[in-house]
């Protein structure tokens, strides 16, 4: 029988905000909590606690595309519209982050570095978030891409770029004739009974902090937001992250095809919502926007999954370290 102390050691050494929890494709096998959700009402994070996935999201997004090219209601290989340079790309290179279509939330974040210099990027993504979502987000970033070139030549490699996973959302709703939200949770969160989960970030229970910044002794702020991107707008807890992952584990609701298209990684670098993991072997994807974080690591050998959220940025050091930490833990199961 496994041993978890390794697990739970290193979850006490560093003493993330947060929950996370161990799982085959059938049990949950350890969990770790600590802190807070809200410091302000002093409600304290639990399994059951809603957070950000950020760019987890990317993983319902990249399936929901998968499941209208099933069903025939698009094709994965037909060529983008509405788009200076959609007659150089499919939205197969889109899903794979190989369009070389340049990050909207990079370009914004040198324009507003420049607004907010002393500012950490958990705090710049507030502002960013906010007020694209306050207009015509499509229309605003079809409007920044149009003003840059393309990155690279559509499938020459791989670099991972928001937009690509915020245009397909927007195409997903198109194709549907509903809201992304309304389609994921068709698809996606009811059939497996993830009824803690919900698209748009206003929706989690946990607020966000950045633990960069300071005042009176607690961690500032910077909230829930109001984001409903393709590229990062779920939120969930890790009880309801395990149903995922053990939906994962089993290959559900997607036919295999279309399971094998999507963990298959192109340049070595990305599939359809999943990269290789810190851990040798392991496929993962993980998630950031304001200041929440999610991991989530998959082995399909091994049939186990980890998965993490946390609710306030840490310091890049101490975050990185446990992640390399817990990564050479996991090779060791």
């Amino acid at each position: 029988m496994t041993d978890w102390n390794g697990y739970q050691d290193i979850n006490e050494k560093y003493h993330l905000n947060g929950a996370t929890m161990l799982v085959d494709a059938n049990h949950q096998l350890s969990h770790w909590q600590n802190g807070m959700a809200d410091f302000d009402k002093q409600e304290p994070f639990t399994l059951n606690t809603t957070s950000g996935l950020g760019s987890l999201s990317k993983q319902f997004t990249a399936d929901s595309m998968l499941l209208l090219d099933t069903a025939g209601a698009l094709n994965i290989d037909a060529l983008l519209s509405d788009y200076r340079y959609a007659k150089q790309i499919t939205l197969r290179q889109m899903l794979h982050m190989a369009s070389g279509i340049p990050d909207y939330t990079e370009l914004l974040l040198v324009e507003y570095t420049k607004k907010m210099p002393n500012a950490s990027e958990s705090h710049l993504s507030y502002p960013i978030l906010e007020n694209l979502n306050h207009g015509d987000a499509l229309q605003q970033v079809l409007d920044l891409l149009n003003r840059h070139p393309l990155d690279f030549t559509p499938d020459e490699k791989g670099a991972y770029s928001n937009s690509n996973y915020f245009l397909l959302g927007h195409i997903i709703a198109q194709v549907a004739n509903m809201p992304l939200g309304d389609f994921i949770e068709q698809h996606f969160f009811q059939p497996l009974g993830m009824t803690q989960t919900r698209f748009g970030t206003q929706a989690a229970e946990a607020n966000s902090y950045d633990n960069l910044d300071f005042t009176n002794g607690q961690p500032v702020a910077l909230g829930r937001g109001d984001y409903t991107g393709g590229d990062g707008a779920v939120v969930s807890s890790v009880t309801d992250l395990a149903k995922w992952a053990q939906a994962t584990l089993h290959q559900q609701i997607l036919p295999a095809s279309a399971w094998r298209e999507a963990l298959t990684l192109t340049h070595d670098f990305y599939g359809m919502g999943w990269m290789k993991s810190k851990t040798p072997g392991w496929l993962a994807h993980n998630g950031h926007v304001f200041g929440y974080w999610a991991y989530f690591d998959v082995s399909f050998d091994k049939q186990l999954a980890h998965i993490t959220l946390n609710n306030m940025s840490p310091g890049a050091d101490a975050r990185k370290a446990w992640h390399k930490e817990m990564a050479a833990w996991l090779s060791t199961l």
